[in-house]
């Protein structure tokens, strides 16, 4: 929207001329207008801003961070109450981010307060480590459902698995082979060594509750979780 803005406001004759005509495109596919409005039309109660796109008027961008915030909020809240087993086939991914791997967004009353609210969410940890873009990717993989384990495979099939069927093929405990079950569960003979390898990872590990993987992920050595990630990843190719 920031470049829009500045397309909108150029001091070069020809470009704004040619921001003028693409502009009388704007219902037509292709133009950067179109995209544009179409983006925003895409997002629930932004007509205000898909409305000054079209009349050529300046997009307040104070506005729309701010609306677009409270937009990231509300989508996140939505998911506080449905674990990643009870979501809609749609939004297994979304729900196992919000589980275990992202940032909380005010799930908690009163941790998203006005202060809080002005300030830009900060990078996951990892991604602020100096480690191999390999490791980074594993960890990135992991926390966005994109890997080989059968919870997600089996979801891409002609006919979709259902969610409670895409059993782990590792191990005889007829569960289903998700994040979790992989990285701290599955009693399958390499995953099992694995964990011994590293068993320096699980040492503050709680034993049970619906945050085990949030804790261990969020762990201060993120090399050794990375390597740990990776050769799991690697056990499921």
């Amino acid at each position: 929207m920031r470049f829009w803005n500045s397309l909108l406001s150029t001091n070069n004759d020809l470009l704004s001329r040619v921001v003028q005509a693409d502009m009388r495109y704007a219902d037509r596919a292709g133009s950067w207008t179109y995209q544009v409005i179409t983006a925003l039309n895409h997002v629930s109660n932004a007509q205000q801003f898909a409305a000054a796109v079209r009349s050529g008027a300046r997009v307040n961008m104070n506005d729309l961070e701010g609306f677009l915030r409270e937009q990231v909020i509300q989508d996140w809240r939505s998911l506080d109450n449905l674990t990643p087993q009870e979501a809609h086939s749609s939004s297994r991914i979304m729900r196992t981010y919000h589980t275990h791997f992202g940032i909380p967004l005010g799930t908690i009353p009163g941790w998203w307060d006005a202060r809080k609210r002005n300030k830009k969410p900060l990078l996951p940890n990892y991604l602020r480590k100096d480690i191999s873009h390999n490791l980074l990717r594993s960890i990135s993989c992991l926390r966005l459902s994109s890997h080989n384990f059968r919870v997600e495979t089996q979801r891409h099939q002609g006919n979709r698995c259902p969610y409670e069927l895409r059993i782990c093929n590792k191990c005889d405990w007829h569960t289903v082979q998700d994040e979790e079950h992989i990285i701290l569960d599955c009693p399958s003979e390499d995953l099992t060594g694995l964990r011994t390898q590293f068993q320096h990872l699980f040492s503050a590990l709680p034993e049970d509750g619906a945050t085990r993987l949030r804790h261990f992920m969020n762990q201060t050595d993120v090399l050794e979780l990375a390597k740990f990630v990776s050769a799991c990843l690697k056990c499921c190719a």
